[in-house]
């Protein structure tokens, strides 16, 4: 290879990587708009949406700087014409990912009867949410899943109304709005239907070391934390709660049920 040749070489990768390291910043920001306020801890894996979203951003961040390397060379007339357009189409991939995870991200995490259910911003309808108790009910916040409870209706009609809804494929308790309650309103539901901690031991021997890691956070006060279940699309997760207060500690990676 000709000096000319190497030359040429050496400026397509310097180009190829420094659009390279900006494609990482602006990934940088992705990821933590996606993972720690749409689907902050486990609740990413839980709703199934990391795997396929850390797929698209490989790809996203190879294509644009592979594809910089490909077509750069400071004598081609329509070079900044041939940028551009990678350009749009890395932008283009990354939009449409970031909006792929945003319209089904978590809207609520409700407790409702015995367990904590993810509710995701698309199975609320502008219509339920117009009929929500109190205006923080009444959108899907772009910060992140609020904590809250639901209530069943006192009315009979209104039960049974809900009820045969829920079978008949449509919205449950948890997909209410309108029967939306502060979180704490209802800590002392939350509290008397959570269960010790130890009882996760039974449905988790198969992952026996994640079960014991968590025990050994609480082993100083082991009595004073409990957990629900959290219902999600993928897996279900459970709730470590403080059984004195109601607060949440965290969400564990744990089989809640049998």
């Amino acid at each position: 290879m000709d000096e000319i040749g190497l030359i040429s070489i050496k400026k397509r990768f310097f180009a190829s990587l420094i659009h390279f390291l900006f494609s990482i910043i602006i990934v940088f920001f992705v990821l933590v708009l996606v993972f720690y306020i749409w689907y902050p801890g486990a609740l990413a894996e839980a709703s199934g949406v990391a795997e396929i979203f850390f797929l698209v951003l490989i790809v996203d961040v190879c294509l644009g700087p592979l594809l910089t390397f490909v077509v750069f060379d400071i004598k081609k007339k329509g070079l900044k014409r041939d940028l551009l357009i990678i350009l749009l189409i890395q932008l283009s991939a990354l939009f449409y990912g970031i909006y792929t995870v945003g319209v089904v991200r978590p809207a609520f995490i409700v407790f409702a009867v015995d367990r904590f259910e993810l509710v995701y911003a698309n199975e609320l309808s502008k219509e339920q949410l117009r009929f929500g108790f109190s205006p923080e009910y009444k959108r899907v916040s772009m910060l992140g899943p609020k904590w809250v409870a639901a209530k069943m209706p006192e009315d009979i009609a209104e039960r049974n109304l809900l009820l045969f809804q829920a079978l008949e494929g449509g919205a449950d308790l948890a997909q209410s709005p309108r029967y939306y309650l502060s979180y704490q309103e209802m800590k002392s539901e939350i509290i008397a239907k959570s269960k010790p901690l130890q009882n996760l031991e039974q449905f988790n021997l198969e992952d026996i070391t994640t079960y014991l890691s968590m025990i050994d956070r609480y082993d100083h006060d082991i009595h004073r934390y409990y957990y629900l279940p959290l219902q999600a699309k993928k897996m279900d997760l459970a709730v470590v709660i403080d059984r004195f207060t109601a607060d949440v500690v965290e969400v564990v990676d744990l089989e809640p049920w049998g």
